[in-house]
């Protein structure tokens, strides 16, 4: 009987000190969290619900991707960074991932059966194309910068030697 009386008030505080943790996280992880915690509870056609229809995107999409390639065959974008980071804003609205992969999965295959899906498609193949270049003049750039030296301690013993003769 006496085992049992000294677990009585601790009957008591146990469910107490429990409700009390309960709410003070949930509280300080709904302030952290905010629209992440929304995010995970909505069901994936929730979702991509809120993204709209998916060929009315791609259309959108398109529209900004045709003004973006104009540019880029101009010669507007002479960096790959520089192109990447304007392909980025011309991408951004419904295209751009939620970070939910089975939503996003789901919202690639839905824009796969729309009309206009390949237009976009091949856009970006010729994007991907254009990048790859710009990759591959800056680095012919910098393999004549550093004439030639392939290993980084040849690099900077050649950088350092040339500042040192001017």
């Amino acid at each position: 009987m006496k085992i049992i009386c000294l677990y009585k008030p601790l009957a008591f505080f146990i469910p107490v000190v429990a409700i009390v943790s309960l709410c003070i996280s949930g509280c300080s992880s709904e302030l952290e969290s905010g629209i992440d915690s929304s995010s995970e509870s909505l069901s994936i056609e929730e979702i991509n619900a809120k993204r709209g229809d998916a060929c009315d995107c791609i259309s959108k999409t398109l529209t900004k991707i045709d003004a973006f390639t104009v540019k880029m065959n101009s010669g507007e974008y002479k960096k790959s960074s520089d192109l990447n980071s304007a392909l980025i804003v011309a991408m951004k609205g419904c295209m751009t991932p939620t970070g939910n992969k089975e939503a996003d999965a789901a919202w690639s295959v839905s824009m796969s059966g729309c009309e206009s899906f390949l237009s976009i498609r091949e856009s970006m193949m010729l994007v991907s194309q254009t990048a790859a270049l710009l990759k591959q003049a800056e680095q012919e750039e910098l393999f004549k910068q550093t004439g030639g030296a392939s290993g980084a301690a040849e690099i900077l013993n050649r950088l350092s030697n040339k500042n040192k003769n001017k």
